[in-house]
């Protein structure tokens, strides 16, 4: 009859945990009956973790992950690594004498304590931290038959057999309090994407998570073979924990039923419908851009018309500030109107049919078709005529029916504005042409004596004096913020009604043209609200599948380990790898000349002719940009064309710089950015510490080679 399979810590550490209230129970700690997680510290990790098992199995317990931080690492393990390989019987000989020394208790393990710091009392949990911190994990573990010395199963090797480990993540029952017990989340990879799947508790088991869902991910283990203190060969399965994938884990989606596997927690859809899909699409094509223009045009207003000043710009200045943007916003909104006509034309085909055709709308069968067309063919949709811009005798569309009209009238059109190598009001080469018409979405307009922002989004139904949910101050308790601040992000706001528009015309049950996945940061969005305020802990649990079983023999499922979390690249807790750096000692003329030039920068021509307008650009010349009349002056960026060699023929370049050199100015540049952000931030006192090296010179004497 075959035995009952188990899984039980490390053979090294049986029996070696200090019980909890008498002697002689270390076999009944909760330690003993499930896998550990061993701690390593060092690139070479798995040489020590061999050489350990070689030499002496029972220092494996120095390997147990326990809290710590850089202020208070743990101890290094003893490092049995043979540098020099030694006679056998030399090492039989050193293994018997390590054999007779008593075994050390073992504290158990936890996933916090309290510890003095500096002094001070402070909470650690039980962090794993990233290699780039010089940190390893690994979850181990024997798998043994329930009889007499707990001996090893041996596994079939002919694939009807399977071991692994699985990651589980713990959350709070739906609508508990802070000490409800957590409950086991599996991590799923199927069709539907990658998810948190709740692990339906069975109440007539001792453990109700210890089973395998269906698509879990399995994490392998790999066999390492040693002997112990008896002589006996002992197999160890360890693996790799992944905490380099933290982000994947914890930007994943939580889901707690099962049933609904359309929808997750707090009504985020795990497969987004294909409105969902376009819906996005237009935000990200149409409608940011848009909103970031609508920005740009309310910030020039106010730098235009700021009074803080006892000298207010003349009205040249202003004139010439506010044709300007207008011309910049110009360029920008033929790009959007672009966009705009592509998205109608391959998901609103009845609609764009109108735009071409405004007969044809009897023809749009819905209300929300007909809605979104009569706003478009709206008179108020017409930019303001008070704009000033360089027209060129342009006429302004009537609509924002006809601007779109236009901008897809010809492919020429198309042609010029994603060849144009220069901004508008410029000449395009190669005999293209900007559009026939104008029509800024977003610019300064004159009212009064002055300037002001306006754009085609104050047309929007109900956008006019309804400032939408959100676009005050949410928390009155925090510091205001700037009213050029609230107006651009209030108005910005309105143009979520041109998505409800276009949303409210798509028909879900027509087929429509496929819709591009949804952006990452979307899909990261949506994960972070089912897990919002998750700490973010994490077990490991061990498995052994009988491949050919299926439901008659289920999976062998270990106890939970010791929970724990996994450690963010920045976590200020997290030990430092050393990195050295070292800057070229001599960086005089002399010295620098003899370092190679063997980065190449490869430079396109219009890159190149950015650049080279750029180096008539200085420091002096960024701050006035920005700071308001009579100090501020408009940068000079006219005449960005591409680098030519002569008339009618551009060129690229290739650029050959010595790395040290780069080096060097990335650190003088680096200092001065933290000295200028330190107003902000206030971190110039902790950010460098510096230490004198007596000695340390860039030219050595003469006759030193």
């Amino acid at each position: 009859m075959e035995h009952v399979v188990r899984w039980i810590a490390p053979a090294p550490l049986w029996g070696r945990f200090e019980g909890a209230n008498e002697t002689g129970t270390a076999f009944l700690t909760a330690d003993q009956a499930r896998p550990s997680i061993l701690r390593f510290a060092s690139d070479d990790f798995m040489d020590q973790l061999l050489a350990m098992l070689a030499a002496d199995p029972r220092q494996i317990g120095s390997l147990l992950a326990r809290p710590e931080t850089w202020r208070s690492q743990l101890g290094d393990a003893p490092d049995l690594v043979e540098r020099v390989p030694l006679p056998r019987i030399a090492r039989s000989l050193a293994r018997l004498q390590r054999a007779q020394a008593p075994s050390t208790a073992l504290s158990p393990t936890t996933h916090e304590i309290v510890a003095k710091e500096n002094g001070v009392a402070r909470t650690t949990t039980l962090k794993l931290y990233q290699p780039a911190h010089q940190r390893y994990y690994l979850v181990g573990a024997n798998l043994v038959c329930e009889r007499v010395g707990l001996p090893d199963r041996v596994l079939n090797t002919n694939g009807s057999e399977q071991v692994g480990f699985v990651l589980r993540r713990l959350f709070p029952p739906g609508g508990a309090t802070a000490q409800s017990p957590l409950e086991e989340y599996a991590f799923i990879k199927d069709a539907t994407g990658s998810r948190w799947q709740r692990i339906e508790p069975d109440s007539g088991a001792a453990d109700p998570a210890a089973r395998l869902l269906a698509g879990e991910e399995l994490l392998p283990l790999f066999p390492l073979g040693f002997r112990d203190d008896a002589n006996h060969p002992r197999r160890l399965l360890a693996g790799l924990v992944p905490v380099g994938r933290r982000e994947e884990y914890m930007g994943t989606r939580m889901q707690r039923s099962s049933a609904g596997e359309g929808a997750g927690a707090a009504g985020v859809a795990a497969n987004p419908s294909p409105i969902a899909t376009r819906k996005e699409q237009l935000k990200m094509e149409v409608v940011e851009p848009w909103k970031n223009l609508v920005r740009t045009a309310i910030y020039a207003a106010d730098r235009i018309m700021d009074g803080s000043t006892s000298e207010a710009m003349p009205g040249a200045e202003r004139d010439k500030a506010a044709l300007a943007h207008n011309d910049q916003a110009q360029g920008q909104s033929w790009l959007v109107l672009l966009d705009f006509a592509d998205y109608l034309q391959l998901h609103l085909e009845p609609v764009w049919n109108c735009v071409l055709d405004p007969a044809r709308r009897s023809s749009l069968a819905t209300d929300g078709q007909r809605r979104l067309f009569d706003w478009m063919n709206s008179p108020q949709t017409a930019p303001a005529s008070n704009l000033k811009m360089s027209r060129d005798g342009r006429p302004f569309a009537t609509t924002l029916r006809e601007a779109l009209q236009q901008i897809r009238a010809t492919a020429a059109t198309r042609l010029a504005l994603e060849r144009a190598t220069r901004p508008f009001p410029e000449e395009i080469d190669a005999g293209l042409q900007w559009p026939g018409f104008a029509y800024p979405l977003a610019g300064v307009i004159t009212s009064q004596g002055g300037y002001k922002s306006a754009g085609v989004h104050e047309s929007l139904p109900g956008a006019s004096g309804t400032p939408p949910a959100g676009g005050q101050d949410a928390d009155a308790a925090a510091p205001a913020k700037p009213a050029v601040l609230r107006k651009a992000e209030t108005e910005a706001a309105f143009l979520d009604k041109l998505v409800q528009l276009v949303i409210g015309a798509l028909d879900g049950d027509t087929t429509a043209a496929a819709a591009p996945p949804l952006p990452f940061a979307v899909r990261l969005r949506d994960a972070l609200v089912t897990t919002q305020g998750d700490p973010g802990w994490f077990v490991l649990r061990c498995v052994h599948i009988r491949c050919d079983c299926g439901p008659l023999q289920p999976a062998t499922i270990s106890p939970p380990t010791q929970r724990f979390q996994l450690a963010s690249f920045f976590d200020p807790d997290a030990p430092a790898r050393p990195i050295r750096i070292s800057l070229p000692l001599d960086t005089t003329p002399a010295g620098m000349r003899k370092h190679n030039r063997n980065t190449a920068f490869v430079i396109s021509d219009v890159l190149c002719g950015q650049i080279q307008r750029a180096k008539g650009l200085g420091l002096g010349d960024l701050v006035r940009s920005v700071l308001p009349w009579p100090l501020h002056k408009d940068l000079d960026v006219g005449g960005l064309a591409p680098c030519e060699e002569r008339p009618g023929a551009t060129i690229g370049m290739i650029c050959s710089l010595s790395l040290p050199i780069i080096t060097i100015c990335a650190l003088i540049l680096l200092m001065i950015i933290v000295s200028l952000l330190d107003f902000i931030f206030r971190w110039l006192p902790w950010f460098a510490m510096c230490f004198p090296i007596p000695g340390l010179k860039a030219k050595k004497p003469e006759g030193v080679p």
